[in-house]
C-alpha cells in the first residue's frame, strides 16, 4: 500500500486533474446541462470507466509502448480529435430547441454513457500522462498491484465525486435555461466548447 504521506499527495494531484476542463470535464458539463443530473451521472459512469481502462493498460504497461510508437499514438489521437469535432459541429450547427429531456430515460443514459466513455478513450494523451504519473507514487520495494489499484481507485473516486458535483450544479442551472433561445446559446457554446477541446488536443 502507499504511505499515507504518499498517497494524500496522490489525491491532491488527482482531483487538480479532475478539476482542470478538458474533453471530459466539458462532456460531463454540457450532459448535464442539456439533459439533466441522471444523464449527467451516466456520463460520469463513462468517463470513470475509461479511467479504470486506462489505469489498467498503464498497469501492464502498454503507456509506454504507446509512447514508443509514434502511428499508434498519432492515429489513436485524431480519431479522438475528429469525434471532439463531430461533437462540437453537431451541436453548433444543429441545436437542440429544448433542454427538457426525460431524466431518467433510458435511450438518453446509454448514449450519454456511451459518449463520455468514447470521449475518454479516444484520448490517448491521459494513458500517457498516466504512464508518466504513477511511477512517481509507487514504492519498487513492496507489491505493485495493490499500489496501483490504490491509486486506480483514488483517480476514480476524484473524477467520479468532481463531476457528480458539476452535475449536480449543471442540472440546477437548467432552469435558466428553459426558453427556446437560451437552449440554443448553450449548445452552441458546448459546440464551441468541443471544438476548443479538440483543438487543444491537437496542439498539445
Amino acid at each position: 500500500m502507499p504511505s499515507p504521506n504518499t498517497w494524500l499527495n496522490f489525491v491532491l494531484v488527482a482531483l487538480v486533474v479532475s478539476l482542470v476542463p478538458g474533453p471530459a470535464f466539458i462532456v460531463v458539463l454540457t450532459t448535464a446541462l442539456r439533459r439533466g443530473f441522471k444523464p449527467g451521472a451516466y456520463a460520469t459512469a463513462g468517463i470513470v470507466i475509461g479511467d479504470g481502462v486506462y489505469f489498467f493498460l498503464t498497469a501492464v504497461g502498454l503507456g509506454s509502448l504507446l509512447a514508443s510508437s509514434f502511428w499508434t499514438f498519432t492515429i489513436i489521437k485524431w480519431l479522438g480529435i475528429v469525434y471532439l469535432v463531430y461533437l462540437g459541429l453537431r451541436s453548433l450547427f444543429f441545436p437542440s430547441n429544448s433542454l427538457i429531456t426525460a431524466d431518467g430515460n433510458s435511450v438518453s443514459g446509454r448514449s450519454s454513457f456511451v459518449t463520455a466513455l468514447t470521449v475518454q478513450l479516444a484520448n490517448p494523451k491521459l494513458l500517457l500522462f498516466l504512464a508518466a504519473l504513477v511511477p512517481q507514487f509507487l514504492d519498487p520495494t513492496h507489491p505493485l498491484a495493490s499500489q496501483l489499484a490504490v491509486l486506480g481507485g483514488t483517480f476514480m473516486v476524484s473524477d467520479t465525486i468532481i463531476y457528480l458535483l458539476l452535475s449536480m450544479v449543471a442540472a440546477h442551472a437548467r432552469p435558466l435555461f428553459a426558453s427556446r433561445r437560451a437552449t440554443r446559446i448553450v449548445s452552441r457554446v458546448s459546440g464551441v466548447a468541443m471544438l476548443g477541446a479538440a483543438a487543444r488536443v491537437a496542439t498539445k
